[in-house]
């Protein structure tokens, strides 16, 4: 009588009792808005856009981290950080920008641009 080969389950499969490899790119890609947004605030505002996209990946990779399916728990956290300072930033500079402008006489360097 001959034994039949041993099972190895499905191809492509986790074995048994092996955890599943965790999911760090939404927090990974989360820090990397994050930070870049920063410095892109004063860069025809593209910050804010950044800066939100950076917060919510970085929110989602967070939420992942609590729930155990990923290990980067500071990438994601330092995503929702740099997000939220880059689009508070930004929101700032254009508030600035926009009101700065009605501080300006227009008439006196109209009127004295001839001279």
């Amino acid at each position: 009588m001959t034994t039949p080969p041993p099972y190895y389950g499905p191809p492509g499969g986790e074995p048994a009792g092996m955890p599943a490899a965790p999911s760090n790119t939404q927090g990974l890609v989360g820090m990397i808005l994050g930070i870049v947004a920063i410095p892109l605030v004063c860069c025809f505002y593209l910050g804010i856009p950044l800066g939100i996209a950076g917060a919510v990946l970085g929110y989602l990779g967070l939420q992942k981290a609590n729930r155990g399916q990923a290990t980067n728990r500071s990438q994601a956290l330092t995503g929702v950080i740099c997000g939220a300072v880059a689009v508070v930033l930004g929101i700032g500079l254009l508030i600035w920008a926009l009101t700065a402008g009605q501080n300006i006489n227009w008439e006196d360097i109209t009127n004295n641009s001839g001279n």
